[in-house]
């Protein structure tokens, strides 16, 4: 190459070198993104079925009735994560099906497109913070590290809280340098979006309320744009919250716990919970490295450092003081760590005088972090998608009767079988209704064979489909009946899956022997996740395409 073709190309490169970041992100993340159904983690096939709701809703137009559509569409498809989740993202999922169907590999584009969404915001805010190729290091390796791909390629909400909190920071960092009306709108916005997304967006207002507590730019509380969007914000997000809190049985009880008695009760295990679990977010080549600079940052140089380390420290907080704790709470912090595990490597090198040595470093690391990502393989289940298309093929299978964990997998693909909508899936809860939450309580429904036996009739249920593992001790009545002389097994759909701890999984297809006397009075479906039950007719949901031209009035 000439020497003054060379010469235009790399800053060329170095224009659009993170572009080219995100492309090589793109491909790998995408990697089998159509192999495998919905099951991770259970609320993962509740994010795809409610982002189904959000595609229809936008099709049926639901104007004159919308609360009544949503009961209704409950009624049908009993997998829906409102109002226990915002409802944005699957808003976003929804017009994805929309535009490409209602498919597995569809809800993953979306999340990869948060992904690197998140990615791309992550390198504005790092190169702020340090040397550019620290930045864009960073944001190569982090999103390859196997508990972030594990959530890349999942239909989950992290990924894209994660995005809208980083894109919320880069521009409250653009307000605070230039103090343009543009960058705090943008905050506003970001900042709403994640509240609509997840509750976890908690840290947002806790984190740049500190940031701003120690620049304190004080002459920024006399423009009327920041309290203008701080208003705007809050109206958009305040609304659903309340909404929310009055329709959840168990809301912000799940954050604050009983006034934060956890935390006096069992101190020591809170304080410690996300630290011991930083080795299953970063693993044992990451996790030293990392550690070792955050603390390297907090000895050394706290001053240079005080960002990322207000970052990691409001983070600590904010999730240690909740009661319901998880490690992915705290994913937003993993992109600091891998910058400090980086930082250290570049100030060691320097300090050792050998420079060049920490691009060594660098290439080991980066390798180290692709090869485990290629080698890491998402939890992967099929088998109910060929069941979903084997009962939409049946006479009498308006109504299906499913019991088991992997329902919400089995409604989704319902529904994408049914174009017009005219079947409706009947669970478990018809027999013992349980709360979204592991743990808070059951509610008995049915527990004799007369009652069991008379749902399946009145409600006019042929077939019955039944996971041989089930989670809810009650349903032995149920399991009964199905396999006395009132019912006679059809098939059985085997649950293939890459998880070699879930063995001999199956669905059986049972079929009802009896006459069906479908009741033309209002039937209940029973909550615990929400304060009332949902009532409606059955020969309004199935038989026909729905919702009708005109709904019907509502049942009291």
């Amino acid at each position: 190459m000439p020497p003054r073709a060379r010469g235009d190309f790399l800053p060329f490169l170095q224009r659009h070198l993170i572009t080219l970041i995100l492309i090589y992100l793109a491909v790998v993340i995408s990697q089998q993104i159509t192999v495998g159904e919905f099951h991770f983690n259970g609320d993962e096939m509740r994010h795809a079925m409610t982002g189904a709701f959000f595609r229809d809703a936008l099709a049926d137009h639901p104007l004159q009735h919308p609360l009544r559509y949503v009961r209704q569409y409950y009624a049908k498809y009993p997998a829906l994560g409102i109002p226990h989740w915002p409802p944005l993202f699957y808003l976003v999922e929804g017009v994805f099906f929309l535009v490409f169907g209602l498919s597995t590999w569809v809800s993953r584009l979306c999340i990869l497109c948060y992904a690197l969404l998140g990615a791309y915001f992550w390198y504005r805010i790092a190169e702020r913070q340090g040397p550019r190729h620290l930045a864009l290091l960073s944001t190569l390796i982090y999103p390859l590290l196997p508990y972030m791909l594990l959530y890349e390629r999942a239909t989950m909400l992290e990924v894209p809280m994660l995005a809208l909190s980083f894109g919320a920071i880069h521009f409250w960092l653009n307000y605070v340098e230039r103090e343009r009306p543009v960058d705090i709108w943008l905050v506003a916005f970001f900042s709403t979006a994640a509240f609509l997304t997840s509750q976890k967006a908690v840290f947002l207002p806790a984190f740049l309320g500190i940031h701003f507590l120690i620049l304190r730019p004080l002459h920024l509380l006399k423009k009327w744009q920041l309290w203008a969007a701080l208003a705007v914000a809050a109206a958009a997000v305040l609304p659903w919250y309340l909404l929310s809190f009055g329709t959840l049985s168990l809301s912000y009880e799940r954050v604050v716990g009983q006034s934060l008695q956890h935390i006096s009760n069992r101190w020591w295990g809170e304080m410690t919970f996300y630290p011991g679990k930083l080795q299953e977010q970063l693993r044992m080549g990451w996790v030293i490295p990392a550690v070792a600079g955050f603390c390297w940052a907090l000895l050394r140089n706290p001053r240079k450092h005080w960002f990322f380390l207000t970052w990691i420290g409001t983070c600590y907080i904010i999730f240690t003081l909740t009661q319901e704790k998880d490690v992915r709470h705290t994913m937003i912090w993993i992109p600091v760590f891998i910058y400090f595990g980086l930082q250290l490597m570049e100030e060691l090198f320097a300090y050792a005088h050998a420079p060049r040595w920490a691009w060594v470093a660098y290439i080991v690391l980066f390798g180290y972090t692709l090869v485990k990502g290629i080698e890491n393989d998402r939890p992967r289940l099929w088998g109910l998608e060929a069941a979903a298309r084997y009962m939409s093929e049946q006479p009498e299978s308006d109504i299906v009767y499913y019991q088991g964990k992997l329902n919400g997998d089995f409604i989704f693909y319902t529904r994408k079988f049914d174009p017009e909508k005219r079947r409706m899936v009947a669970r478990e809860k018809q027999a013992v209704a349980t709360k979204i939450v592991e743990g808070y309580g059951k509610r008995i429904i049915m527990n004799t064979p007369d009652e069991i036996l008379a749902f399946f009739r009145t409600w006019g249920i042929r077939y019955a489909l039944v996971e041989n593992q089930s989670e809810i001790e009650d349903l032995g009545p149920v399991n009964s009946v199905l396999n006395s002389d009132a019912f006679v097994i059809v098939r059985s759909f085997p649950l293939e899956n890459n998880n070699p701890l879930m063995r001999d999984r199956r669905v059986t297809l049972y079929r009802y022997r009896g006459a069906l006397e479908r009741t033309k009075e209002p039937v209940i479906i029973p909550m615990m996740t929400i304060r009332n039950d949902i009532v409606a007719r059955l020969d309004e949901l199935v038989g026909r395409p729905w919702p009708a031209q005109e709904l019907s009035p509502p049942h009291r």
